[in-house]
């Protein structure tokens, strides 16, 4: 058995090669990828040490060096969460809930006497098999094992870099965040450690014909240099990180999705000659198609006419086209409420000071719309607000403007209008990237259109006007319209 002792957390360092993100170079870096990936567990857990303090139900798992130093190998997130608490890592360059802040310089001497040392396993380095056996039957096999348990990145990226198993997808995956040109900094950090990885092997697949590849190998191999198609994977590979490109898109409507981002279709079947075959005639090569040429990214809900039951009095909004499907939404009608509940399951903010956003979301999803449409009206414009600002903030994008009057120099905030068509601009490097417009246009048309659900002169309607209403059908058309934009400025 290993030693087991209470050690102190300054005395023990986190694993900054921990499976669950890239290699990262301190553990202030280390505990600010915890966040990105996963904030909403990450504060969970340091809420829960707050509340409670560390209760030992289990040793932390520790490897001591050969120079003496103690890497843990397991329990690397409630070890920050504790150091994060004592201040033992600074907090600049963190984005830390207000409410945890605030719990945080509360704190007593007793609390930090009581939870600065932690039981820790000690193992040596003579032991490093045993201890890797231990990390992997908590996370690596079984995902009901572990408090937080290990995505696909994660557990392919322990399968490589200890199991020697080929994981070429990861492979690839890795190139593309250090060297994609259509990536911001947030989703290099997010998908470091949270990315749709069997997805991604799965479009490989498919894929690797049409580029004139035989292996997946042969792709990480050349790219990002000599590979075919370079602009037109990555937005595949970005779409797939934002789930625009999910795998009932992949497995049925394949070729029509890829030719949408510029891929070649899959070359035909070349006829065997007649000296190939067994007194058989030679293949004419006429091949069938089976996929339609209309699909679309997603097999999500189908078009619907615009519902007709609105109020007699009054002005109505403008209802939509059909929104662009985004995976993981369930297939309700497209005026059911309960797409828009489903919308906002797969919508999970993670970028920079977006502690109110998930609030708004939190709220939003616990409305009826049936009831309440003006109430997730005013919601939702807020959440688009304080994205739309912080995105800009996220990216270096102006969020005023200034102009000359009378010699003097007038600076003004941005309207809303303009923060989400900057978004929109950025995001899809003005306008340059065709596969991404496709996705919102939906969204910013209906969001800069001077009678759009959320323009100014609508919301002060919805608060002046004794008779103008939006109906909650046509409220549930218009999310899905909207959403897409959300959904990536977050």
């Amino acid at each position: 058995m290993p030693p087991s002792n209470t050690i102190h957390v300054k005395d023990l360092k986190l694993d900054l090669r921990n499976f669950r993100t890239v290699p990262q170079p301190n553990e202030h870096s280390a505990i600010k990828s915890f966040i990105t990936i996963k904030p909403d567990k990450f504060w969970a857990l340091v809420l829960s040490l707050l509340d409670d303090g560390y209760i030992p139900t289990e040793n932390i798992i520790v490897l001591r060096e050969a120079d003496g130093k103690l890497i843990v190998k397991e329990g690397n997130r409630r070890v920050g969460a504790i150091k994060l608490i004592l201040g033992k890592i600074q907090a600049t360059g963190l984005t830390i809930p207000a409410n945890i802040v605030q719990r945080i310089g509360a704190i007593n001497t007793t609390w930090k006497r009581e939870n600065g040392r932690v039981p820790c396993s000690i193992y040596d380095m003579a032991d490093y098999a045993k201890v890797e056996r231990i990390v992997s039957r908590t996370h690596a096999k079984s995902e009901a094992a572990g408090r937080d348990p290990w995505n696909s990145v994660a557990r392919a990226r322990y399968n490589r870099d200890m199991a020697g198993t080929p994981e070429p997808g990861l492979d690839l995956l890795e190139k593309y965040l250090e060297n994609g040109q259509n990536i911001t900094t947030i989703e290099k950090e997010r998908w470091s450690g949270d990315y749709s990885l069997t997805v991604l092997d799965e479009a490989l697949k498919k894929l690797l014909p049409r580029l004139g590849l035989a292996r997946i190998s042969d792709l990480v191999r050349d790219y990002p240099t000599i590979v075919a198609n370079r602009s037109e994977l990555e937005d595949i590979m970005r779409d797939i990180g934002g789930n625009v490109i999910g795998f009932p898109a992949i497995r049925h409507l394949t070729d029509d999705v890829f030719t949408k981002y510029g891929i070649p279709p899959t070359p035909p079947p070349v006829a065997p000659s007649p000296t190939a075959s067994t007194g058989a005639t030679a293949a004419t090569g006429t091949t069938s198609n089976p996929v339609s040429a209309t699909a679309g990214l997603s097999t999500g809900p189908t078009a619907q006419s615009t519902p007709t039951g609105t109020p007699s009095t009054g002005t109505q909004l403008n209802s939509a086209s059909t929104p662009t499907p985004v995976r993981g939404a369930a297939n309700y009608s497209i005026t059911d409420q309960r797409h828009v509940k489903a919308l906002l399951r797969t919508f999970t903010p993670r970028g920079n000071n977006r502690q109110k956003v998930v609030t708004l979301r939190d709220e939003a999803r616990k409305l009826d719309l049936t009831k309440t449409p003006i109430a997730f009206c005013f919601l939702l414009r807020s959440m688009f607000e304080i994205s739309a600002k912080e995105y800009s903030n996220d990216n270096n994008l102006p969020t005023s403007t200034s102009r000359q009057r009378n010699g003097q120099t007038i600076t003004q905030d941005k309207s809303l209008a303009e923060l989400l068509n900057q978004a929109k601009n950025h995001l899809t490097t003005n306008n340059t990237d065709h596969a991404r417009i496709r996705v919102l246009h939906s969204a910013i048309t209906e969001l800069t259109k001077p009678q759009g659900i959320l323009s100014v002169t609508s919301l002060n309607q919805l608060v002046h006007s004794p008779t103008f209403y939006i109906s909650p059908s046509d409220l549930c058309i218009l999310f899905g319209n909207v959403f897409p934009l959300l959904n990536l400025m977050n």
